[in-house]
């Protein structure tokens, strides 16, 4: 029986390398719907404005922030992630993508107009320390934007995953979230720590969204790519993934939608804070 009470390993350099396809493939259009809801409710950015996006994955916001005429640095730890922003940031002058420790970032402080994180502090595992840091390189009467899931489990395959692996091995210990995620999962959590980070000032919004795909079958054929993301599923052998299948399915099939397509509602945090001047 499998026994996975230890944490989600967040903080493996070369797990996520290696995962930066298979991320922006299946957990992208789920990040970018919000990455694009926080850009949105922080107010836009004008042309020239400096971005920071802190744990950027594969650029869901640095890609709408460089879009809409911003001068973005998009940091992940992870130099497969970073080489997929180089290229995807190459386009647009004056924007740049760097490796970097989100907890101690190697940038100036009070230099950025405006600082995101859509669902990478919350993973820290010295969160508050990443959150700290995303207020020191902000200017004084800058915003900071921080995306949070408002289910600790997380969101997309997630909790379809732990739902059914809880009913395969009813006997075995699912890892607790991160310590962050269970946190800043509520509004007036996200609000209490970014107050305690230093913003002078933070609203706190919840934004609906959803992951999913064309059929039941057309997930569960790429089952094994969207869950290596998880390494809960990763750490199983074939066996334990053949007895997780039906009722991973299941969990799937009943999010499925008339017309065939499935459909999986996720609700997020968005936190809009403003440096005090």
């Amino acid at each position: 029986m499998p026994d996975r009470s230890e944490h989600l390993s967040t903080d493996d350099e070369a797990r996520w390398t290696d995962l930066a396809s298979s991320y922006e493939r299946w957990a992208e259009p789920l990040t970018v719907q919000f990455a694009r809801a926080a850009l949105s409710l922080a107010g836009g950015v004008e042309q020239g404005e400096r971005v920071l996006d802190v744990a950027a994955g594969t650029g869901a916001l640095a890609l709408a922030a460089a879009e809409a005429g911003a001068r973005v640095l998009a940091t992940d730890f992870s130099p497969g992630m970073v080489a997929r922003l180089r290229d995807r940031l190459q386009p647009f002058a004056g924007s740049e993508a760097r490796a970097m420790d989100g907890q101690a970032l190697d940038v100036e402080g009070g230099t950025f107009d405006a600082s995101f994180s859509v669902f990478g502090v919350m993973l820290f595992p010295e969160w508050r320390r990443g959150m700290a840091e995303l207020v020191r390189a902000t200017r004084p009467g800058g915003r900071v934007i921080m995306a949070t899931w408002a289910n600790p489990e997380g969101a997309g395959p997630t909790p379809l995953l732990l739902q059914a692996y809880r009913r395969a091995f009813p006997g075995a210990v699912t890892p607790p979230p991160p310590p962050g995620m269970s946190v800043l999962c509520s509004p007036e959590g996200l609000k209490a720590e970014m107050l305690g980070a230093g913003c002078g000032e933070v609203a706190v919004h919840a934004v609906d969204g959803a992951w999913g795909g064309p059929s039941v079958d057309h997930l569960m054929g790429n089952i094994d790519q969207i869950l290596r993301l998880v390494p809960l599923y990763a750490a199983l052998d074939s066996d334990g993934r053949a007895r997780l299948s039906g009722l991973l399915r299941a969990a799937i099939e009943a999010c499925a939608e008339p017309g065939g397509g499935v459909r999986v509602p996720a609700t997020a945090n968005i936190a809009i804070g403003r440096k005090p001047r």
